[in-house]
């Protein structure tokens, strides 16, 4: 049933991002590779490695979005859906910024076990947390993503700070 569950929500992941790839102007949509997260507490227990695939749709001065899924520094396939707003790029057009908020959903704990070895939902959770982005554009199709997520506590909620890198292909 979980298999089911989870082929399901990848369907719909993946009619989201061809639905999206239509609807977004060539200039401002991207094909997202999740490639590295660096985590700066508790490094030693986390994948530095987050491979994943995603969108984003994001135009200057405009408001934009970004879907995806990565495996998580823990091995958990996270997924996420966020809004974004780019400033004009600056610096001979090669620098842009960009801020926003996503929702997403993954393990921020380590894994635990039940008596039979099978790994429980304790620690997965769904939360929204912010978005800085610097984008450094290399070439007109590549573009690097500098971003992260700070330290955020609220309630009985914290998430440990993390930088991660995004490697993204401009499609025309």
């Amino acid at each position: 049933m979980n298999k089911r569950i989870s082929a399901v929500k990848l369907l719909v992941l993946g009619v989201t991002l061809l639905i999206a790839a239509g609807k977004a102007q060539a200039d401002d949509g991207y094909l997202v590779f999740n490639t590295f997260a660096w985590h700066f507490d508790n490094s030693d227990e986390r994948n530095d490695f987050t491979p994943g695939i995603g969108w984003e749709y994001s135009p200057s001065g405009k408001i934009g979005f970004h879907v995806g899924t990565l495996s998580d520094s823990f091995g958990y396939q996270a997924k996420y859906l966020g809004v974004n707003y780019a400033t004009d790029s600056f610096f001979y057009n090669r620098i842009r910024l960009i801020i926003g908020a996503t929702v997403i959903n993954k393990q921020f704990g380590i894994a635990k076990f039940d008596d039979e070895g099978n790994q429980t939902t304790d620690g997965i959770d769904t939360r929204v947390l912010p978005l800085p982005v610097v984008e450094f554009r290399f070439t007109e199709r590549a573009v690097l993503n500098v971003s992260g997520s700070p330290s955020v506590d609220f309630g009985e909620h914290s998430n440990n700070p993390v930088v991660w890198l995004q490697f993204k292909l401009g499609l025309r």
